[in-house]
């Protein structure tokens, strides 16, 4: 639809609808045009193309000539929410160059300053619509990227998740009972968001013990696009080992930029003759498609599978000719999109609870840039007293696969005088293979010399050298690893198969040690079955990693019956086998299934038995899913024990509003208020309104668009949700307040006719006589359906201007809202004629 087409009213024909024998006319002229805009200022959700923008304050002024109320924007408006002027004002004739927006605000339309363009005000639903072509959209916006200036940092609040265990176990006569509590806590005052861990453990023999975790401040750089934290927490672990620390961090937050610049994709370039469509395809997927003008084009703002997978570019000319070409895609975790950086600083106090002396200080810093659409370069450094090392690699992207190589060179000096120096080289390889359903998701090689060190192991060893006197040759180190993680689709009915594996080898004394797993799992008439083995085995080096040698392996099958027809019925038998060397054959089986459609109450009983118990064991368990948290209970026997347990996990959010209990908390959270919507669900699995009106969104999207949906259905008869969706970009950690208004009225069925004992006319509108405002309609049969807030009041019923066709309904309404089983108000009133009203005439149902 055109802007023109927008502003174009509305026109019904009266005769359309059927009056009865009365042949009274309807004067359709009301519905050619909605509720006027009065002037004002109103805070409204502002949408681009269907697209949420921003909320904030709009200012309606009224415009001479014109009988609605026009929004008023400014220029600065306009380019935050990714309009872009300069090429507004080149898309203009030259009989349009005066028209250029003025400083501060204008309230005119918004065609007059970027061609064809529209902007329109929709108060029932409180949104802005902005309607303009792709071309005069900035790059970023013209993808669903948030500008920061829309980013909510949220409300003061405090946050609480807790995770609480109480185990309890008897067996041969002693009984032993633990109970753990793990806490979350955060507090968020304007944008600083402050977090602490903790635990807390009871047993009868040890008493309470309160455990403290990390606990740090952080707060956004959005012109950076960063975040600071000042406190203690882990490095990412990305390039150097992860340790952890007591200091500051700087550290990029790919989250804050453009979806098209979040993850790898390379760019596409190519040639074309005329004005073409080029389509771009991966495994077989269309994920981008567009027109470009003759010559070379260039499309750097794909947004592909972040995994990888070759693109298949195709183009079609103006004359129908194709001609195509494949850029290779294939990503690893270092590979970033030309100009792309990415870094981390870190500086303060080494943090580990198995040092004995002194905490030593410690830097870290590291660099990823991408150089071109195929390399992306990355180093970093990191030091502490008597350690330094550097590290340099490179990110290929080829059409046989992402590699990635990295050499790190290290020197220690240990308390003893002597020095150790080595290096260690990092191969990494990465590829999607669609035709064959093969991911190579992870291959890793690592080689390290005898007198490498990582900065972690380079503290321990000068802390055990310092306080042991320990000799150096004794300290396990890793010479070589190999790290493989490999999946295989064998088609739609075959099934799959995985294979996971790593192994290290040390330098010390032969040591080694080796994981794998591998299995097969398909379905077969709605039936689940796998099939799997594990292996591990390590001999220790000596020192400090491994106390001694393990062998075992593990063979497991399991099989999953679905009951009820098409396997819908909610229960499923559950049957498991396996094999090892220490239990030798195990067996169980079980049944489990939920007590509701819902699913927020679930069961699980099971019968076991072991080649190395005396007995059979027996297994049961219950689980209660509230808005308010989990709740579970457990039971178990055996031949020589007997086992409870009672589990409870959630989250409580103090906010301006109050204190809502909730299920465990994401990192961003929402606050909804609708009050007097209790019952109401809000869109997310398990979460609906309380009764004190609010509810919690347990996890949001950081800086990225949210849209939240209220379900009025289980909404209390007399309330009516006046919006039911919202939109929201937060800040990472942000507790954000979402206000749905609410209007308490109580919904009447009026069964009426004129005083002659005319019928009233179908689609006849009904005011409130107080307010003034539409409060409802009259439907089929005479019958007016319509909502008040009022306990008493009266109607006027209008189906034109003149005096005899109006009447008017005068009600009061019983103590209490509708009867047993109704979701209205039914009542048989007459409407009398304006000027024939008989006075004190209301009647009471």
């Amino acid at each position: 639809m055109t802007p023109s087409q927008l502003d174009e009213p509305i026109i019904f024909d009266s005769q359309m609808l059927m009056q009865g024998a009365s042949g009274m006319a309807i004067d359709t002229t009301r519905f050619e045009q909605p509720d006027r805009n009065v002037p004002g200022s109103y805070r409204l959700d502002i949408l681009v193309n269907g697209q949420w923008r921003a909320t904030q304050e709009i200012e309606l002024r009224a415009v001479a000539g014109l009988a609605d109320a026009q929004p008023c924007y400014s220029g600065d408006l306009l380019t935050r929410l990714g309009i872009d002027l300069t090429r507004s004002l080149r898309g203009r004739g030259s009989d349009q160059q005066s028209a250029v927006l003025p400083q501060g605000l204008t309230c005119d339309k918004l065609e007059r300053f970027v061609p064809g363009a529209a902007i329109r005000v929709d108060l029932p639903e409180q949104k802005l619509h902005i309607t303009v072509a792709q071309y005069y959209l900035q790059r970023p916006a013209a993808s669903t990227y948030v500008d920061p200036s829309s980013w909510d940092s949220g409300v003061t609040a405090g946050l609480l998740n807790y995770d609480a265990n109480l185990f309890s176990v008897q067996s041969q006569g002693r009984r032993d009972t633990h109970a753990y509590s793990g806490l979350n806590m955060g507090l968020n005052l304007g944008g600083v968001r402050l977090r602490h861990n903790a635990s807390l453990t009871w047993s009868p023999t040890l008493g309470g013990r309160y455990q403290r975790g990390y606990a740090y401040g952080q707060v956004d750089l959005t012109d950076w696009k960063s975040q600071l934290l000042v406190g203690e927490s882990t490095t990412s672990g990305e390039l150097f080992d992860a340790v952890s620390f007591r200091g500051v961090q700087l550290e990029s937050d790919d989250r804050m930029l453009p979806d098209t610049q979040r993850y790898y994709a390379p760019v596409v370039r190519g040639t074309a003759t005329s004005n073409a469509k080029v389509s771009v395809y991966q495994r077989g997927y269309l994920v981008y498609e567009t027109t470009v003008a003759p010559g070379s084009f260039e499309i750097a703002d794909l947004q592909a599978a972040s995994f990888g997978g070759d693109l298949r570019v195709t183009v079609t000319e103006a004359d129908g000719r194709e001609h195509g070409f494949v850029v290779p895609f294939a990503t690893t975790v270092q590979l970033l999109r030309p100009g792309s950086i990415r870094y981390s600083l870190v500086a303060g106090q080494l943090v580990d609870p198995g040092l004995r002396g002194r905490p030593p200080v410690v830097m870290q810093g590291t660099l990823q840039r991408g150089l071109d659409n195929n390399l992306t370069g990355y180093g970093g450094t990191a030091l502490t007293p008597g350690y330094v090392s550097g590290l340099a690699g490179m990110a290929l992207n080829t059409r046989f696969g992402g590699f990635a190589a990295d050499l790190t060179a290290a020197s220690t000096e240990l308390p003893a005088g002597q020095t150790q120096q080595g290096s260690s080289l990092r191969l990494s390889y990465s590829k999607n293979l669609p035709n064959s359903h093969t991911n190579f998701s992870l291959l890793a090689y690592r080689y390290s010399t005898s007198g490498y060190l990582g900065l972690h192991d380079a503290v321990a060893l000068q802390d055990r050298t310092r306080n042991e006197s320990g000799r150096t040759s004794d300290f396990a180190r890793v010479r070589a690893r190999f790290d493989a993680n490999i999946s295989q689709g064998l088609g739609a009915d075959g099934g799959s198969v995985y294979l996971n594996s790593s192994s290290s080898q040390y330098w010390q004394h032969g040591g080694r040690t080796l994981s794998f797993s591998m299995g097969y799992s398909n379905q077969w008439r709605g039936n689940f079955y796998s099939i799997a083995a594990q292996r591990s085995h390590s001999a220790s080096p000596g020192g400090l990693r491994y106390a001694g040698d393990q062998d075992d392996t593990q063979l497991t099958f399991t099989l999953s019956i679905p009951l009820g027809r098409d396997g819908h019925g909610g229960a499923v038998i559950n049957s498991y086998a396996s094999h090892d060397r220490r239990s030798g054959r195990q067996m169980s089986t079980g049944i489990s299934g939920g007590f509701n459609e819902r699913g927020d109450a679930s069961y699980a009983v099971s019968v076991a038995h072991a080649d190395r118990q005396r007995g059979a064991s027996s297994n049961a368990s219950v689980n209660y899913r509230l808005p308010q948290g989990a709740f579970g209970a457990s039971l178990s026997q055996g031949p020589d024990y007997h086992q409870q347990s009672l589990s409870a996990s959630g989250a409580v959010v103090l906010h301006p509003g109050g204190a809502t209990f909730a299920q465990t908390l994401g990192e961003t959270v929402g606050v909804v208020r609708a009050l007097d919507a209790e019952g109401a669900s809000v869109g997310y699995a398990g979460s609906s309104i309380g009764k004190d009106g609010y509810a919690v969104i347990t996890s949001l999207s950081p800086y990225q668009l949210n849209q939240i949906d209220v379900d009025p259905q289980g909404v209390p008869n007399d309330v009516e949700l006046q919006v039911s969706s919202r939109s929201v970009a937060p800040r990472a950690g942000a507790v954000v307040m979402l206000d749905f208004p609410t209007r308490k009225s109580r919904p009447l069925l009026i069964d009426s006719q004129r005083s002659n004992g005319q019928r009233l006319p179908f689609a006849a509108s009904a005011i409130d006589v107080q307010s003034g405002q539409v409060i409802g309609a009259v439907g089929q049969g005479s019958r007016l359906v319509v909502r008040s807030d009022k306990s008493r009041g009266s109607i006027r019923v209008e189906w034109g201007s003149d005096a005899d066709q109006q009447c008017q309904v005068d009600y009061a309404l019983p103590e209490r809202h509708a009867r047993e089983g109704s979701a209205f108000e039914l009542l048989n009133l007459v409407c009398h004629d304006i000027d024939a009203r008989p006075a004190g005439k209301e009647r009471v149902l």
